[in-house]
């Protein structure tokens, strides 16, 4: 797929395209669900691209400064800088977002089980041994 530039798409056409996609994540009711979405809809390299800007997120929130998040996740200062404002401008966010993370920390004991239910799903296509490789 090329890449779209967001100025160039009508801005109601744009809100409107949002909102679907927005609702369909919504709508997706399990861990299953959400998994086969992303795997169907993003690349394995878009999966990974967000993935690291949460661990930047997760890593900030964590205290690590700018030159030891760069080192592990290989990514730029911008990005950094980009995802602190995000979690910095409300306070809201950044409590959700902690709660989050340490209620992943604490799920950690059954990540077996799921790991095991979700590579069964990535031997369908070559590329999506890319993700299982990552789960094992």
């Amino acid at each position: 797929m090329s890449k779209v530039k967001v100025y160039s798409i009508d801005k109601k056409e744009k809100q409107r395209i949002i909102n679907e996609l927005f609702e369909i994540f919504v709508e997706l009711k399990t861990r299953n669900e959400v998994f086969a979405f992303l795997l169907g809809l993003f690349t394995p390299s878009e999966v990974v691209m967000v993935a690291r800007r949460i661990q930047v997120v997760k890593m900030i929130i964590e205290g690590f400064n700018y030159n030891e998040i760069r080192k592990k996740l290989k990514v730029s200062n911008q990005t950094i800088t980009k995802m602190e404002h995000w979690l910095r401008n409300d306070n809201d966010k950044t409590e959700f977002i902690i709660r989050k993370i340490n209620g992943s920390n604490s799920k950690k004991k059954s990540n077996h089980n799921r790991k095991q239910a979700y590579t069964g799903m990535l031997d369908k296509y070559p590329y999506h041994r890319f993700f299982r490789d990552l789960l094992n």
